[in-house]
């Protein structure tokens, strides 16, 4: 057995995939995003919200914090305990040097990691699926269709950057712009064929 990563931008089914990866092979969830609040509470100093600090310098002090947290629940994968781990704001190039292959317990090959994003859909499209599966809880309810706009605008854009890093350093990355559920069905089928190997 192996831990999931799960990285994608806002709004691609990173949350649902995880639970669809509970209900179907027990890891428990990590949702980063919630570290990254947890952390924000515990070290208001260092603003990671401030407008001077940078989205790629709050991926990479996120990917720090997520290699601390693999490091430390890793030790219970000889146990049988295994996480998928959920997010948006890291970094895989600070990320993937600190899980090689040689190192045990934490290596990458005691990972499958999915990317997702929605690099081929309009941003104008996107906000009329955000607006068909918008539940309570999503972020973005209550947000007035301008402002939806502008979010999934940045998006469209960040999506076209994972893709690319994830063909750069060899990752599998799913498109989810259209028939999100056939797509869903594929990753699950991919994790089932990799994550036994």
């Amino acid at each position: 057995m192996k831990n999931i990563l799960i990285w994608g931008v806002p709004r691609s089914g990173k949350s649902t995939l995880a639970y669809m990866i509970r209900q179907t092979f027990g890891h428990s969830v990590i949702q980063l995003d919630a570290m990254k609040r947890v952390y924000d509470i515990l070290r208001p100093e260092d603003n990671i919200y401030a407008p001077e600090t940078t989205d790629f310098d709050e991926a990479r002090m996120m990917a720090k914090i997520m290699i601390g947290l693999i490091q430390c629940l890793s030790w219970g994968n000889a146990r049988g305990e295994f996480h998928v781990y959920e997010g948006v704001s890291f970094d895989m190039d600070t990320i993937l040097p600190a899980l090689p292959k040689e190192k045990f317990p934490v290596s990458l090959e005691n990972f499958v990691i999915i990317c997702l994003g929605y690099a081929e859909i309009s941003p104008e499209e996107k906000v009329k699926e955000m607006i068909r599966y918008e539940t309570a809880s999503d972020w973005s309810c209550g947000m007035n269709v301008e402002t939806k706009l502008a979010h999934c605008e940045s998006f469209c854009d960040e999506s076209k950057a994972v893709r690319k890093t994830a063909e750069r350093l060899g990752l599998k990355y799913f498109d989810v712009s259209f028939e999100r559920d056939r797509v869903f069905d594929e990753i699950m089928q991919y994790i089932k064929q990799n994550l036994f190997v």
